[in-house]
């Protein structure tokens, strides 16, 4: 069986976000991204030494130290032991490694866990992936992560999964300048459920954008998710 490049495994904590904000769970944060967001509060995932990726902190890890390679078997053991029968695998991206997460998937079907997993809407996964995941929450990324278009919007993906029932959309807010581009991927792909976060990884940094976001919420009928790992629980890693 094929390993699978993990960050960390940790729990019990709270989904922090989007539709099942609140919930107990523990979590599979899958290393390296296809992506880098400017303002990414898990850079640890793929922003290694030698890169010249953009990030707001600043700061650069060790990918050696960042990256362990587990099997489904010894991540399923580990789940275990921390107890919550709910599971956010997310990372990084885990869509890059959907084939390998397949087989933790079974795994984790077979013992009844509830399953949501985080994607950034570049990468659609297998068909087996879509049977056994209960959730997924997929987060296009906007102008304002300072990816080129080309990188963070793939239509071929995002039309198929705005199709699909499991999937919820959210987006982050930076600014009001974001609203013209959330309805422009709202209307051309014809996304449901749609969420959106206000930016920050600190409770100051949210405070700037958090009314924002509640009052563009409210003026287009999408959802408010707050970052309650965050102003509840401090945010950082294991968290």
């Amino acid at each position: 069986m094929e390993t699978i490049q993990i960050n960390e495994v940790f729990g019990p904590t709270i989904q922090g976000e989007g539709k099942s904000a609140g919930r107990e769970v523990s979590f599979v944060r899958t290393a390296q991204c296809n992506l880098q967001c400017v303002w990414c509060d898990t850079p640890y995932t793929w922003n290694w030494i030698g890169t010249n990726f953009e990030h707001v902190s600043n700061q650069k890890f060790d990918k050696k130290d960042e990256v362990h390679y587990m099997s489904a078997d010894q991540i399923f053991g580990r789940l275990q032991e921390l107890g919550p029968k709910s599971i956010v695998i997310s990372g990084g991206e885990p869509l890059i490694q959907h084939r390998q997460l397949t087989f933790l998937l079974e795994m984790l079907k077979v013992d009844n866990y509830w399953v949501e997993v985080e994607t950034n809407g570049t990468v659609y996964p297998n068909e087996r992936f879509l049977e056994l995941v209960d959730q997924i929450n997929c987060s296009p990324k906007l102008a304002n992560s300072k990816n080129t278009a080309i990188k963070r919007e793939k239509p071929e993906v995002l039309f198929k999964l705005a199709q699909h029932p499991k999937v919820n959309f959210k987006f982050v807010v930076s600014s009001a300048n974001d609203v013209e581009e959330i309805q422009y991927f709202v209307r051309t792909y014809k996304m449901k459920e749609v969420y959106l976060m206000p930016l920050g990884m600190t409770v100051p940094e949210l405070n700037k954008t958090t009314n924002l976001t509640k009052i563009i919420c409210e003026h287009q009928g999408f959802h408010f998710s707050d970052r309650i790992h965050i102003t509840k629980l401090g945010g950082g890693r294991g968290v």
